[in-house]
């Protein structure tokens, strides 16, 4: 009797972990808003729907933390982010299926309590789940920007500072692109392919099929090759439905490997 092998099965499951994870973000809130809701107005609690919707909302965290757990074992991940990751995703399940148990009862007090539990776990687990994905300074490096700009600007108060040494190429140009395009996969805490591309070091070191760049032949450096070939084809990077780099970008980066590569 042949049988099948469950592993790419398993790699589904772990994949569809953004899909599923959505349901409890937002079915538990909709839970909360009817169960704090009625309180609050002292109306009747729909006892019902807060019923069927913190069950939906218990079975399919345990399944967005099934398949995380699942997704996790592909690595590529910064251990302590993802553990923190699993420890408040892990939680947020174990609260929403207590709530879930909470609600079949006629007091409420316990249900309001732990479902109170539940949404506090909630937020450390989505914020860390978008550390995992888009890196740890994706929430706020929009406005770190945004001092960076005003630290940089000249007013009346404020000269312009002293002459500095000009910006390389990289500091320029090839580090802004490769934070546009590349590092929300190859960053610190998300290290897919063991390739880190958020430091000079990252870069010359490679991932784990070799060095990506190699100074003064950019037909040879595997961070050209990939972002060259057809967006449809497999090993095509960045993915395709992640933001692609412009012609000036790729004609940017070709220039820079063939200067040497410096940074």
């Amino acid at each position: 009797m042949l049988s099948a092998d469950p592993s790419p099965w398993l790699a589904v499951l772990g994949r569809a972990h953004p899909l599923l994870l959505h349901a409890p973000l937002g079915l538990l809130p909709g839970v909360a808003l009817l169960e704090y809701g009625a309180l609050l107005l002292r109306r009747p609690c729909p006892r019902g729907a807060v019923l069927a919707l913190a069950w939906f909302a218990a079975l399919t965290a345990i399944a967005a933390a099934a398949s995380g757990l699942v997704l996790a074992g592909e690595g590529g991940y910064g251990a302590e982010l993802l553990g923190r990751h699993k420890i408040a995703g892990l939680t947020t399940a174990g609260l929403a299926l207590a709530s879930a148990i909470a609600a079949c009862f006629a007091n409420r007090a316990p249900l309001r309590v732990v479902l109170l539990l539940t949404l506090g776990a909630m937020v450390p687990a989505g914020h860390f789940g978008g550390s995992l994905t888009h890196g740890s300074d994706f929430l706020f490096e929009p406005l770190a920007r945004r001092d960076d700009t005003r630290a940089t600007t000249t007013t009346p108060g404020n000269p312009a500072p002293a002459a500095t040494v000009p910006a390389s190429d990289y500091v320029r140009v090839i580090q802004p692109l490769l934070a546009r395009v590349c590092t929300s996969c190859h960053n610190p805490d998300k290290l897919k392919g063991e390739l880190l591309l958020t430091t000079p070091d990252g870069i010359q070191r490679g991932g784990e099929n070799g060095p990506v760049v190699a100074p003064g032949r950019p037909d040879d450096s595997p961070l050209l090759q990939r972002v060259l070939l057809p967006l449809e084809h497999d090993d095509h990077m960045p993915p395709d439905g992640k933001p692609q780099p412009t012609d000036a970008e790729i004609a940017a980066l070709r220039a820079w490997i063939a200067a040497g590569a410096t940074f």
